[in-house]
């Protein structure tokens, strides 16, 4: 096999570093936010969603998480069965459920936002006002970059 002319440079190369980062602050949501309430990272993931943005379908919730349908309600399945979340027939289409959570599951998603807050101040302490309205906005311009290749909007090379 060939050396490519242009070797890659992991430590310079940006979906690489996105996807360690993201790698590293979900292995530390894990650890310190999900295990704690015996939950996966999926689970976490579901709670926080539907208590940032309420009652929702189990396929916005996928969508809003980027992760695949089925495992995600698979996951809202679990947090139901343990009381965490309620499901209800969607009133304007039948053949849909909204989820929402239940009394426990709002006490459980103020933990853990909480904890989401602490660890974002953690993650930008060395961080300008500045610095951290500017990183937001790199980061939105990438998030809707993706989203264009991923619909196709945009040839890959």
């Amino acid at each position: 096999m060939s050396k490519p002319e242009h070797p890659l440079e992991l430590d310079r190369h940006l979906p690489s570093l996105i996807q360690t980062l993201g790698n590293k602050i979900s292995l530390h949501a894990l650890r310190e936010g999900a295990r704690p309430h015996d939950l996966d990272l999926r689970e976490l993931r579901v709670i926080l969603i539907l208590g940032a943005e309420g009652r929702s379908t189990i396929n916005d919730v996928a969508d809003r998480i980027a992760m695949d349908r089925g495992g995600t309600s698979r996951a809202i399945s679990r947090l139901e069965m343990r009381g965490f979340i309620s499901r209800s027939e969607d009133s304007r289409d039948r053949r849909r459920s909204l989820v929402g959570l239940t009394g426990q599951g709002v006490r459980v998603h103020d933990e853990l936002a909480s904890f989401a807050l602490t660890r974002e101040e953690l993650l930008l302490r060395n961080f300008s006002e500045s610095d951290r309205s500017h990183l937001n906005e790199l980061l939105r311009r990438v998030v809707g970059n993706v989203d264009t290749m991923l619909t196709g909007g945009e040839a890959q090379k």
